[in-house]
């Protein structure tokens, strides 16, 4: 049984890893979201940037990303089947809410309207692309699939439920402090309506990787094949290249 000064000692290693990684999340893309030239790559080198840092704690307490779901699966079959699911309600769960906040909010806000017109043509040059398009679903398997899931769905997670162990439901305010992040990572190019879409993805992906047994591989396979679908449809025009 852990004694209470463990606990509490933990609970402080955790605020200061937690600390540590959402800062070096956000002040990073703060900083380079100024830089014109490479305003585009500022939320790839964030996410990057954090999950190093997140590393580096993870080693200074003895601690792995095998620890926190980056191993191999016991069942491949499973896994396999695990990955469909989570692709399913992710893809169906981003959809429904975008469309109901959309619907909701009517017209952009203010907010949304200054980051459209900052940050419009992020894909413009996709279509019909090809180098383009493969450059980007190389981005799409490194950041998304491995880095968002790694930081968001191991890392944080483990850390946000490490500071609140011992209080009822930890593990569900782990998934929803991991999504609120999750969200906002988005936000500065889909806006509001983003960022609730994509926190309501990550509270279907932290409980589908508590169903999974903590293991992230179907989570990162369901990413990665959801950002090649979105991408894809962008390359033959099936889509409008916004955001």
């Amino acid at each position: 049984m852990t004694s209470p000064m463990s606990a509490r000692t933990d609970r402080r290693a955790a605020l200061i890893d937690l600390a540590l990684v959402i800062a070096a999340l956000l002040l990073s893309k703060s900083l380079l979201l100024e830089v014109a030239a490479i305003w585009t790559y500022a939320g790839p080198i964030s996410l990057l940037t954090a999950l190093a840092v997140a590393t580096a704690c993870l080693r200074r307490r003895g601690e792995n990303l095998a620890g926190v779901g980056l191993k191999r699966p016991d069942n491949l079959k499973k896994a396999a089947l695990w990955t469909i699911i989570a692709l399913v309600l992710t893809i169906g769960v981003g959809i429904l809410v975008e469309g109901l906040v959309t619907g909701l909010i009517g017209a952009p806000d203010d907010a949304t309207r200054a980051i459209d017109e900052r940050f419009q043509g992020r894909f413009d040059n996709l279509p019909g692309n090809l180098p383009v398009y493969l450059f980007w679903l190389a981005l799409a398997w490194i950041i998304g699939a491995f880095t968002e899931e790694v930081l968001f769905r191991g890392v944080l997670f483990a850390k946000f439920e490490q500071a609140f162990a011992g209080l009822p439901l930890a593990a569900v305010v782990a998934i929803l402090c991991q999504a609120v992040l999750f969200g906002q990572a988005h936000y500065y190019y889909q806006g509001l309506a983003g960022w609730v879409a994509t926190g309501a993805i990550a509270c279907v992906a932290g409980g589908l990787y508590l169903l999974f047994r903590r293991n992230l591989w179907p989570l990162m396979l369901s990413h990665g094949l959801s950002n090649t679908i979105g991408l894809t449809l962008l390359y033959l025009g099936a889509l409008p290249p916004a955001g």
